[in-house]
């Protein structure tokens, strides 16, 4: 008897150390669970621009998001939107530029190669009547690398609300960098109601933004993603090398690679309109923090709307 109960507790042991199906909890989210060299989560949308409803949502998911990565692991989050991207709203980009501060730099895929070249007169102008009747139409993305814009205020939740969905935006969370903290300004409480700069915009982060062109991350980023741009022309005029990364990079890429992503970055999020989704990847498993953020959204009956 006494043998068949230590048997039986054996196997109920075996049984809890066996890994837990967690899948269910993780939802909306998906993850590639065959992935080893790093977490990568997968949440579906429709269709880019998103849906308002399922903006709404991704916008209270990575307030949280954002809230829980800085009181846990003390990390900030620096904002970025493709060049690409601000082609169809580029009136609406320009309104906020004074406020957001955008500097333009470069996003990569990985072996992405060489830049391209700048389009040849022959290439603009094979057809010019063609061109000119519609009959034809030229598409500047053929001939411009992956540049992007680094919202250098700090201003992610604002950012966000007014870019998220376009299917351009990307988010990485990254340690403190003591070399940004600017001093101490005061401005007293009669400057902050009555000047119009302070109407107008966040002046403390636009301070704060100032200083975020000492951040580490932007000569760093070259140095681990620029090292076969050294002899491009525009290579030195290019703050920062910010890596565009789709789900094939993830399986595609080697183990050497997903370091050097997160030597750069701790938290990756990234709209990716060829996966049809938003993608969250980080170096460590993130299965129980993301468990109990999304348990309280759908407490809070904050339900994801995937149709």
């Amino acid at each position: 008897m006494a043998t068949r109960d230590r048997s039986e507790k054996g196997r109920e042991s075996a049984g809890r150390l066996s890994p837990l199906d967690r899948s269910r909890d993780l939802l909306p989210f998906r993850r590639a669970t065959e992935l080893k060299h790093s977490c990568l989560y997968w949440l579906p949308v429709s269709t880019f621009p998103s849906s308002e409803s399922q903006k709404h949502w991704q916008l209270e998911f990575l307030k949280r998001l954002s809230n829980l990565a800085k009181d846990k692991w003390e990390l900030r989050v620096e904002t970025f939107f493709q060049y690409k991207s601000v082609i169809d709203i580029n009136d609406e980009f320009q309104k906020t530029a004074m406020e957001f501060q955008p500097l333009l730099g470069l996003s990569r895929r990985p072996n992405a190669g060489p830049l391209p070249p700048m389009p040849t007169y022959e290439q603009l102008h094979d057809d010019p009547e063609a061109v000119l009747r519609g009959d034809k139409k030229i598409d500047i993305n053929d001939y411009v690398a992956d540049y992007c814009y680094w919202f250098v205020t700090k201003a992610s939740e604002k950012q966000r609300e007014s870019f998220l969905g376009r299917g351009g935006m990307t988010m990485m969370f990254l340690k403190p960098d003591p070399n940004t903290t600017p001093p101490e300004i005061y401005f007293s409480p009669h400057v902050r109601e009555t000047n119009k700069a302070f109407q107008m915009m966040d002046v403390d982060s636009v301070i704060q933004g100032g200083f975020s062109l000492a951040d580490e991350f932007l000569p760093k980023s070259k140095e681990l993603f620029g090292e076969d741009l050294k002899e491009e022309p525009q290579i030195e005029g290019i703050k920062f090398i910010l890596p565009l990364l789709h789900t094939s990079d993830f399986f595609s890429q080697p183990a050497e690679m997903h370091e050097k992503w997160f030597d750069l970055f701790q938290i990756y999020v990234n709209e990716s309109p060829d996966d049809k989704g938003l993608l969250l990847a980080s170096k460590d498993d993130m299965d129980e923090d993301l468990i109990g953020l999304l348990k309280e959204m759908r407490d809070e009956d904050l339900i994801y709307p995937e149709g």
